[in-house]
């Protein structure tokens, strides 16, 4: 008994601890962070071979697995589905899709992790397709490129009692192609410190890149929910449904979906089991 009160006690000091740094980080501007060097890593490291999330974004509709030929609907300040009932997104930009933007804005966020808030980081679109394993072809760096721009021209508000109000983040604060249409032509991306701040505090989720990678859009948007907690709450249909941003209308069909969602995930090793039972998503991770 003893040994557990005092594993109880240093949870406790530890959350506490944990709360000031927070707090701390939340309070920075963008101008003192730039002072002092800091970078995402600094808030949220993970290592190379993985990539993160944050749990605001994760247990949101922000990206979307709506099908390829659906033309991508255009959103003014709208409120985005969000699972939590302590948070509210609202967007505006065109709509973003599981099955690239998000994976272009996470290996964004690795190329960019260890570079000072404020200096601009650099990368190929070779090297952005290649990491994102998708063809090395003019298709492809097409594709690559429309996603940075729909990244840029976004504004998000995010509103919780752990974040207060952040007002107009971009996914991406700037982005251009320099030296475009020569061997020297390189990406060049600037994040947004506001991004930075939706990791503070250990609010985010990483995990192992090469499987994830791999997953269906469906299949990836439920290890985003799944990943933010350590003991997973059973999830309805319906709300995983809103979180996908789909607007699949027919109950079965969308059942039939999210089964076979269920056994990708769990095949791919990224969760112990995740399945179906009526009309709720269980998964252990």
């Amino acid at each position: 008994m003893p040994p557990k009160k005092a594993k109880t006690a240093l949870e406790s000091v530890t959350a506490t601890i944990d709360g000031i740094k927070q707090r701390a980080l939340l309070q920075y501007t963008q101008e003192e962070m730039e002072a002092q060097q800091m970078s995402l890593f600094d808030v949220a490291p993970w290592s190379d071979d993985q990539r993160a999330m944050p749990n605001v974004f994760a247990r949101s509709a922000l990206f979307t697995i709506r099908n390829k030929t659906a033309k991508r609907e255009v959103r003014q300040g709208a409120v985005i589905f969000h699972a939590g009932k302590d948070s509210t997104l609202t967007y505006t930009g065109i709509e973003l899709r599981a099955e690239d933007d998000e994976l272009v804005w996470q290996q964004v966020m690795e190329y960019a992790k260890r570079q000072p808030v404020g200096q601009p980081v650099e990368f190929t679109l070779y090297e952005l397709c290649t990491d994102l394993k998708w063809s090395i072809n003019g298709r492809y760096y097409k594709k690559a490129e429309q996603c940075l721009l729909r990244l840029k021209a976004t504004a998000i508000t995010a509103t919780s009692e752990r974040l207060g109000r952040l007002e107009a983040m971009s996914m991406i604060r700037e982005f251009q192609i320099v030296a475009r249409s020569t061997k020297a032509s390189r990406c060049q991306v600037l994040i947004d410190p506001k991004i930075v701040m939706v990791f503070a505090g250990q609010h985010y989720s990483k995990f192992q890149w090469n499987k994830y990678v791999e997953l269906s859009p469906t299949a990836r948007r439920m290890f985003d929910y799944f990943a933010t907690h350590r003991d997973p709450f059973p999830l309805k249909m319906e709300a995983f449904r809103l979180i996908c941003g789909s607007d699949s209308d027919r109950p079965k069909k969308w059942r039939e979906q999210t089964n076979k969602a269920c056994q990708e995930l769990t095949e791919s090793g990224l969760v112990k089991t995740t399945f179906v039972a009526e009309d709720t998503i269980h998964c252990e991770r």
